[in-house]
């Protein structure tokens, strides 16, 4: 029943995201975010209050839907706003959002296990709901979202106020190309399908690689290897969210000037040996007060590593590389299969650890890591200060995905 509790909110994600991938394509982009966060509030509400296990489930299905909604259409809207110079950076800091949201659940974890007050724990999250709400009162549509339902004059309106006056430096949205209508099917045309495996690869190998189980079961393992007491796993957590958090921040700093292949690269190689080397030390030493740093500085180095990679560039590589038309429905696919993966890691890894042993578990992530690397070698594009129009005037002209992020060839740009 507890796995039920936690993955509750994993499978509204699933949920969330691919309606979410619909509602955007019909209503726009700031309705589902407006929607999004009354979903945070009423589902963190209800959650608070519940003095059933069902209603507490059913609640945390509510704010499922609401996560997964926003891992869709946060990144969707921050892309099509923002300049190409800077758009790396302002999409990754979605994900620094979600790193100190995480850390911040660890402090909050911290502060009421002594007494146990889990009602509070759950109801403190009404307070970032609230500022979501407020925040959105001054957020108009996205123009590229406007000018390709044809309300150019909205579109211009919105345009200036996201970019001053002069509509800002970035490209502006009647230069946007793609504007004929898209559906479901069409992801799956032979044009759209190599961007639909490369997003939802990336996800699937985010996924796998381990984050989801180490930030979920962190005090978990840290007890395993044998940090005890009660407070001594959510405080050794507590310090991995912090360098979560971190992490992430230098990641925006880096993703528009070192380019978006190089960081999943100098990312995924240490993912992978840090915890090919945990899990050699878990096997040799079992018990072994040594194994106790060697974890967490293993686990900081994967997590450090992952949230300069593998953490926020899915983000932005699937709202860089849809085609507009296809943008909204081509992203919720992407972000459900993120919510799949994240449910299926999250209910295999207490019975994998009882099974294998936690070292084995960690190899397997280990492989699964070297497979990401390989992957990335062959499918992603640098996508770094290109413009949406370019990457899409590519895949309209044939180019593989790798190659989406290439200067156009002369012929095509008449």
């Amino acid at each position: 029943m507890e796995g039920v509790v936690v993955s509750a909110v994993l499978f509204g994600g699933f949920v969330g995201a691919v309606l979410a991938g619909w509602a955007t394509k019909r209503f726009g982009e700031r309705p589902v975010l407006v929607a999004t966060a009354v979903l945070f509030l009423v589902g963190t509400i209800g959650s608070a209050f519940s003095t059933e296990v069902s209603r507490l489930i059913g609640w945390r299905l509510v704010l499922g839907l609401g996560v997964g909604a926003a891992t869709m259409v946060a990144p969707l809207y921050v892309s099509e706003t923002a300049p190409s110079r800077w758009r790396g950076a302002l999409v990754s800091f979605i994900q620094l959002a979600i790193t100190i949201g995480i850390l911040l659940s660890y402090l909050t974890g911290a502060l009421w296990t002594p007494t146990s007050w889990w009602e509070a724990m759950l109801g403190v999250a009404a307070v970032p709901a609230i500022l979501m709400l407020a925040g959105l009162a001054f957020v108009p549509e996205s123009p590229r979202w406007l000018l390709h339902h044809g309300r150019i004059a909205e579109a211009e309106r919105a345009n200036r106020r996201i970019g001053g006056s002069t509509g800002g430096s970035w490209p502006r949205p009647t230069e946007s190309v793609g504007a004929s209508e898209g559906n479901w099917r069409d992801l799956f045309s032979a044009r759209i399908w190599p961007v639909l495996i490369m997003t939802t690869g990336l996800f699937a190998f985010a996924n796998l690689s381990g984050i989801d189980a180490i930030l979920y079961y962190a005090p978990v393992i840290f007890a395993q290897v044998g940090i005890g007491g009660t407070l001594g796993p959510i405080l050794a957590t507590s310090g991995i969210g912090a360098v979560n958090v971190g992490a992430t921040v230098g990641a925006m700093w880096l993703i528009d000037r070192i380019g978006r292949r190089p960081l999943l690269i100098l990312g995924i190689v240490p993912m992978a040996l840090s915890l090919g080397a945990l899990s050699v030390a878990l096997g040799l030493g079992k018990g072994a007060p040594w194994t106790h740093g060697l974890a967490v500085g293993c686990l900081a180095i994967f997590v450090t590593t992952f949230a300069i990679g593998l953490g926020p560039l899915p983000y932005v590589l699937m709202s860089e590389t849809f085609p507009q038309a296809l943008r909204g429905p081509g992203m919720g696919f992407a972000a459900a299969t993120a919510w799949g993966v994240n449910v299926f890691v999250t209910a295999t890894f207490p019975p994998l650890v009882a099974l294998l042993g936690i070292d084995r578990v960690f190899g397997f992530y280990s492989l699964i890591n070297a497979g990401a690397l390989l992957f990335v070698i062959l499918m992603v594009p640098e996508t770094k200060g290109r413009t949406l129009e370019l990457i899409e005037a590519n895949l309209a002209q044939g180019r593989r995905v790798r190659d989406l992020g290439l200067a156009l060839p002369p012929e095509a740009k008449h």
